[in-house]
């Protein structure tokens, strides 16, 4: 099992770094259209390129607004400070999704699991979090000294 384990952690490593990439060209975008607006104070016959809508995929709509209004962030960082030990990422979705009021069985607990490994791996490059190389188990997760 624990190659399953593996590849399944290399899945959602691969899932956080898609995650980053259409979020940096969300970001590129808003820039393209600042661009664009100060370009059409200088010469109003400009027209901006049609921005094309963003796609949304399997987690467009995260879990149907379960998050929505929340911190997803300020969540998971809560719950890094109030383990005892450092957790792995998805014991840290678990408490989150219970902290929600979602069962541990609920089958939405692989999809908010994959979005907690997306943010604990951005927070990790914000230095905010770090990632500790488990003894033959997933890696674990911690608040950064």
């Amino acid at each position: 099992m624990d190659v399953v384990r593996e590849l399944r952690r290399k899945q959602d490593d691969l899932r956080a770094d898609r995650q980053a990439l259409a979020d940096q060209m969300a970001e590129i975008d808003d820039q393209i259209a600042a661009f664009d607006t100060v370009i059409q104070t200088y010469e109003p016959d400009h027209l901006p390129a049609k921005k094309k809508p963003r796609q949304n995929g399997k987690r467009g709509n995260f879990l149907d607004g379960l998050f929505v209004g929340d911190n997803l962030n300020a969540r998971i960082l809560n719950t890094l400070r109030l383990a005892q030990t450092p957790i792995s990422s998805h014991e840290c979705a678990t408490r989150v999704a219970l902290q929600k009021g979602v069962a541990e069985d609920d089958p939405r607990i692989s999809d908010i699991s994959g979005r907690v490994s997306i943010q604990l791996s951005n927070l990790a490059r914000n230095n905010r979090v770090e990632q500790i190389k488990g003894d033959g188990r997933a890696s674990l997760w911690r608040i950064a000294a």
